[in-house]
């Protein structure tokens, strides 16, 4: 958002969780946007989206509950599957990393109206599994205010109102990790896939290595979003010894 701001000549403002990767931070702002941070934990960020608003007489844009949102994150998707055709297959099972639920949305837009028969999975962080626990309840479930997890990225407290409005038509199911499966498949995407991949960007390649869904013999078409890791943690996860 920084970044198309700063391209268009626009001033930005950025709101963002306290907990953010140092870099995610840094970079945002050396788009020359300006950072307002919150506590994730015991504010509102749509309060503080809308008082920003009002304040600075701005156009507030949310992070996934939003049409033009997910429409423009299903593009990867719509890519990602006539990349697949092109090249003569087609994905048996689409995962995405899923945190508010608009990627997963646009995605599974894509994929149903130009691969049906794919089967299309969101992945979660444990503690965060809210949109497969809202799948598996056909009702939207909140996430307990207790829950942690090192996947930043993901941690919306419930699915979106519009959202789940989608990804309940249209998705398979929902699976969901462990933090430290989510590590181990940064791991693995570094050294087999020489991609740099934060934690909440590796949970649906997480889900696909540890058997989530049945993956044998199929050809599955994953996700990885996002590379906002400090090093510290990226470091921490080079560490983790390698499934294969």
């Amino acid at each position: 958002m920084a970044a198309a701001a700063s391209l268009l000549g626009l001033p930005s403002v950025i709101l963002m969780p306290k907990d953010a990767p140092k870099t995610k931070v840094e970079l945002t702002k050396a788009w020359g946007a300006e950072v307002v941070t919150f506590d994730r934990f015991t504010e509102s960020r749509e309060e503080l989206g809308a008082k920003l608003r009002e304040e600075r007489g701005a156009t507030l844009i949310k992070p996934y509950d939003d049409p033009l949102i997910m429409a423009g994150q299903g593009t990867l998707a719509a890519e990602a599957v006539r990349t697949c055709a092109a090249e003569g297959w087609t994905p048996d099972i689409f995962i995405s990393p899923c945190g508010g639920g608009g990627l997963i949305a646009g995605c599974s837009t894509s994929v149903r109206a130009l691969s049906p028969d794919t089967a299309v999975y969101s992945a979660e962080p444990a503690g965060f599994d809210d949109t497969a626990r809202s799948l598996a309840a056909n009702k939207r479930l909140a996430n307990d205010p207790a829950a942690r997890s090192i996947c930043d990225a993901l941690l919306a407290p419930e699915p979106g109102e519009l959202t789940f409005a989608v990804n309940s038509e249209r998705l398979t199911g929902g699976l969901c990790v462990t933090d430290d499966e989510a590590m181990t498949a940064m791991a693995v995407a570094f050294k087999y896939l020489k991609l740099v991949v934060e934690p909440g960007g590796a949970v649906a390649l997480a889900a696909a290595i540890t058997g989530k869904v049945d993956c044998k013999g199929k050809n599955v078409l994953v996700v990885c979003s996002g590379g906002n890791a400090d090093a510290e943690i990226y470091a921490e996860a080079l560490k983790r010894p390698l499934p294969f």
